[in-house]
This record gives C-alpha cells, structure tokens and sequence, in this order.
C-alpha cells in the first residue's frame, strides 16, 4: 500500500466525498436513470446538480489536501484509486436497465 493510500483510508475528506456520491447515486435511483442516462441526463434535478458540483469540489479539496501533506500523487493516480471504490458504491446502488419500452406481452387489447 503506498502511503497515499493510507492516509486517504483512513481520511475523514474520503469518507464525507464517498458520502456525496453515495447520495448522489441514490437520487439517480429515486428518478429512474440508467447507466447510459449518466452520459447524457434526460433532466436535471436541482439536487442532482448540488450534489455533482459537491462532488467535484470535494474531490479536488482531497487531492489538493494530498499534495499539500507532500505525498507525491498526481491527478491520475488519485483517479485510479478512487475508481474502485466508486465502482462498488454503484454495485451497491443499481440503477435501471434503461429499457422504458413496453415489452409485448400479449395483453394488448383488441
């Protein structure tokens, strides 16, 4: 484990930034987005965009409290360690398939 890496486990900062995602994955759960949706949101909820731009200024206080502490890290090595974390708050959170059309169930009405 690189040093980073510990101090970022044990990081108050992660913990409240792992917070913010986790809600802002449960908002997308409330208002029936998909993965694919992630890239090019149909709406935009008020919430939705306080909790992105939480999340983004969080993320770059906690790599800027990193370099500051003088640990050698770069943007793309913070990224990569995130990432999996993040990976698992969304294993956690499902969102919806995406499909919205009706499927044929031979209930249509004649």
């Amino acid at each position: 484990m690189k040093p980073y890496e510990k101090f970022l486990n044990e990081s108050l900062g992660l913990k409240e930034l792992l917070e913010m995602y986790l809600k802002l994955r449960l908002h997308f759960q409330e208002i029936g987005f998909s993965e694919k949706d992630l890239e090019k949101p149909p709406t935009y909820t008020p919430l939705m965009m306080k909790l992105f731009h939480k999340f983004g200024d969080r993320q770059k206080a906690l790599f800027q409290q990193v370099k500051d502490y003088g640990f050698n890290i770069n943007w793309n090595e913070f990224t990569k360690y995130m990432q999996p974390i993040l990976n698992k708050i969304d294993e956690i959170t499902p969102l919806s398939h995406g499909n919205y059309e009706r499927g044929n169930q031979g209930d249509e009405d004649y």
